[in-house]
């Protein structure tokens, strides 16, 4: 992992949560985990494993029943999966006002940097709109294309894409890109595993605990002695371009790589 800082490290990190009748449900155990400066993890694993746990986790809205979380000063911004949760204001001004530095803009600059940052995710709506006619997935692009133009140290993405159309799930994984490129280090959760080709880094919970952390490639990939995948071992149904790879290699064509996405896959054929 080279010398990269350490931004936030999980050390033997449990959750209970309190239920109604009192009773505790434990949603993590021992887990462990750092994230490093420069990192895009893609966080995935089976319905109730804990996963989305690790967003509010991170984001400092739920306190650990066990362990340490030990955070960098840096800033931490979150795009969660209920977009409403996150609204703080009526209009679309309202919130964009909230981005750091915004309100010292003169009023000229200011509606400049709204526009642009509302275009970074496709969205083209007046200051003056009226959150409540938006619709749920405009109310998640105005999410990101807040925290986006936050220029957070971490940005931690709660199923971000799972109330977008496609063309819309490009603009943000595009608008997510350009912030990496320039320094943001990206946790995105997801149960789309085709979103997994950005990553550096896939950890995989099962039951409440880390069950894999890996490269993509090993996740996808990698077979152990039974013939399966550290992915499938997990319960999940990789990607269609992971699967056409596997048949690939299974009637003996030649890959130059092991790809992740479309594009990896036609070149992997190309040049195999």
């Amino acid at each position: 992992m080279g010398n990269k800082t350490v931004l936030a490290s999980l050390q033997r990190a449990s959750v209970v949560y309190r239920t109604e009748n009192g009773q505790g449900r434990q949603v993590w155990a021992d887990v462990t985990l750092d994230i490093r400066e420069g990192d895009w993890i893609v966080v995935t694993g089976p319905n109730g494993s804990g996963k989305s746990t690790l967003a509010i986790v991170l984001l400092g809205l739920c306190p650990l029943t066990a362990g340490r979380l030990v955070r960098d000063e840096g800033r931490f911004r979150g795009v969660l999966q209920s977009p409403d949760a996150q609204c703080i204001g009526d209009t679309v001004e309202e919130e964009l006002n909230d981005i750091p530095g915004a309100m010292e803009m003169t009023a000229e600059r200011r509606a400049l940097f709204y526009e642009d940052t509302l275009l970074a995710v496709g969205l083209t709506l007046t200051p003056d709109r009226a959150l409540h006619t938006l619709s749920g997935g405009q109310k998640q692009l105005l999410n990101m294309a807040c925290a986006l133009a936050s220029r957070p140290s971490v940005l931690v993405l709660d199923e971000p894409t799972a109330m977008l159309d496609p063309a819309s799930r490009l603009e943000v994984i595009e608008a997510v890109r350009r912030a990496h490129r320039q320094g943001t280090t990206i946790v995105w959760i997801t149960h789309r595993l085709e979103e997994a080709a950005e990553a550096n880094r896939i950890v995989a919970f099962g039951g409440g605990r880390v069950a894999f952390e890996g490269t993509p490639e090993v996740f996808f990939y990698e077979k152990d002695e039974d013939g399966s995948t550290p992915c499938v071992e997990l319960g999940l149904e990789p990607p269609f371009v992971v699967q056409t790879a596997w048949e690939l290699l299974a009637r003996g064509v030649s890959l130059s790589r092991l790809p992740l996405d479309a594009d990896q896959l036609a070149e992997a054929v190309t040049t195999g």
